[in-house]
């Protein structure tokens, strides 16, 4: 049998309003994809295709969805 892969919770502490929030079961070579991509030059929108912007945001910056709203506005906004 295949080895599954490990899944692992991402703990962010948002910088914002230093609430935790988390993502829950992400693939260990993802953050591992996301932790490296500097070095590999990835972008974080091909690493984590299937996530929100939202959640992409959240590996970039740490900011919880509601701090992104302050930021950014909302779609109602636009």
């Amino acid at each position: 049998m295949k080895d599954q892969e490990k899944l692992v919770n991402v703990e962010f502490v948002c910088p914002m309003c230093g609430i935790t929030h988390y993502i829950y079961e992400v693939p260990m070579s993802l953050v591992e994809r996301v932790q490296n991509r500097r070095q590999t030059g990835e972008l974080i929108q091909d690493i984590l295709k299937d996530y929100s912007p939202s959640d992409r945001e959240k590996f970039q910056t740490g900011y919880c969805e509601d701090c992104q709203d302050k930021i950014f506005g909302t779609e109602e906004d636009n």
